[in-house]
Parts: structure tokens; sequence; C-alpha cells
């Protein structure tokens, strides 16, 4: 590569001559968050594959993967069934797919709320309190925490508990099981969440909890069960995120009675309410009893 190849790909990533290589891979995961709601072109006229040519150059990075190359020609020798339908170069189309996979997140997650509303519409039983153990939180049934909801609030005559427990050794799995989960969340069909450290940090960030503030008073726990995060109030393409305040978006039950009688597992286990309950007074009633 020559030096003019240099200056071009230092000018396009917006870089100083002498910067290193971390300042390289920070300015480079900025650029990526970027085309994540960009479909092709930026502003200035550039490509994903253009910004990633310029940050190999400047890394250094001049390898042929040859596993790459062969399943590269492997795939086009033998493309899949979407690709052949289009018309389109597999190769070519993948990298359509990944680069706007949230635009395909958001059709599947539209699509999951019809199903979701219809199965809704056509269920003999309605239930009428939703919990569901998310992340890591896991139980092997979930109809004797339903008795036990029951139980602590008589007044119900359906509730429902979902487990939306994730599986580490099956990406695709916990892929569809997110999809569900937000759907469901959109659609106000969860009103507790027991979670663990990353869906409650995933929570939090996006506005999903209730803030616990203007109920403490009613609540028996004490300051230290609390669970501290934070909403992402401004997400900027050259910095970090910004954070509102830190505030009290969940209760950690990890040591309590409830999880301990009912065999609930996780490492932590946060418990939540979800900010558009529908049965908002339920929820809290149900929390103060999760001890």
């Amino acid at each position: 590569m020559n030096e003019m190849d240099q200056q071009k790909a230092l000018t396009m990533m917006s870089l100083n001559p002498d910067a290193n290589k971390d300042e390289i891979s920070k300015r480079y995961g900025i650029i990526t968050r970027k085309f994540r709601t960009i479909k092709k072109e930026d502003e200035n006229g550039y490509t994903i594959e253009d910004y990633t040519e310029a940050y190999n150059l400047l890394m250094g990075i001049t390898f042929v993967d040859e596993k790459e190359e062969q399943r590269q020609k492997e795939l086009r020798e033998n493309p899949p069934l979407l690709a052949k339908i289009l018309k389109k170069d597999p190769i070519k189309l993948e990298n359509f797919i990944h680069y706007n996979k949230w635009f395909f997140i958001g059709g599947l997650a539209l699509i999951i709320i019809i199903i979701l509303s219809i199965r809704s519409c056509v269920n003999q039983v309605h239930p009428d309190f939703s919990m569901a153990l998310t992340g890591s939180v896991y139980a092997e049934e979930s109809e004797p925490l339903e008795a036990v909801i029951m139980e602590k609030l008589p007044e119900l005559t359906a509730p429902q508990v979902h487990l939306l427990t994730a599986n580490p050794n099956d990406g695709e799995y916990n892929y569809a099981i997110m999809m569900k989960q937000m759907a469901m969340i959109t659609a106000a069909e969860i009103d507790i969440m027991l979670m663990d450290q990353d869906t409650f940090d995933l929570m939090s960030h996006q506005n999903i909890l209730l803030p616990f503030e203007d109920h403490m008073d009613i609540l028996p726990f004490t300051q230290e069960e609390y669970v501290m995060g934070a909403i992402i109030v401004d997400e900027p393409i050259d910095a970090e995120p910004v954070m509102g305040p830190q505030m009290a978006y969940a209760i950690d039950i990890t040591e309590s009675n409830f999880v301990k009688d009912n065999n609930i597992f996780g490492e932590k286990i946060y418990a939540g309410i979800v900010l558009n309950s529908k049965r908002m007074d339920k929820a809290l009633e149900l929390l103060s009893k999760l001890n």
C-alpha cells in the first residue's frame, strides 16, 4: 500500500496521522454502530466495506483468510434458496442481511406481536397476571409458580408464568427468545420479570422497568435490596452513551424464601415490574410478597 492509500484511510475515518491502534479500533466501532441504521452508503458516499478496508489498512491487516475464501466459494457454488429466488450474489445478500439485521428484528417483532394478539383472541383462558423468568434465571416448571402466585394473590384466577430462560449454547434459540420477550413487553403481556444482571442492565437502560422511588414507602425492602440502574438518554456516535440518574429499578431476591422454596435458580435474581404493566397494583402487591 502506498502513502496516498494511508492518507485516504485516515481521512475517511477522521483520524490524525499519529492515531494509535486503540484509537483506530474505537473509531471503527463507532462507524459500525452508525451503519446499523444505514442501508448502504453514509453521507460521505462510503459503505461499511470501504471503512473495513480502511480499518484493515491502518491496522496492518493484510492476511488472506483461506477458510473464509473457501466458504464464500462453496456458498456461491451452492447458493441458499433465498439467494436463488432473489437472483442475488449470496455473499452480498449475506452482508446485506447482516448490516440491516435491526430492520429484520423490528419486522420479526411486529410479526410476533400480531401472532400473540391473534393467540390472545382465540384462547379461551385469558391470563389475569403474568410473570416471566428471563436471562439465566430458570425454573423447571411454570405450573408450581402459578399456584404460588394464586396463593399470594387469591383474587387472581389465571396467572401465567413464562419461562424465557436463555441457553448459553444455542445462539439462535436465544435470539428467538429475546424477540419473543421484547414482543410480549411491547404488547404489555408481562407484569413482573425475574432476571439476571445482564438482562436487568438491558431493561433498565432501555426504560422498560418501573422506578421504585415513589413506591418505597409501601414496599417492605431495605435500601440494600434495591438494585440501581440508569436509562440511556442519548447515544451519540462519537462518544459513550449519556446515562440518566441512578434509580432503583429492581429488588434483589436471590436469597429470598420465594426463590428458595420454589426452586428458582440463578447466580443473581432480580425482580422488576414492567413499566407498561396493565396490572400495576397487583404487580406491586405481589412484589411486596416475594421475600
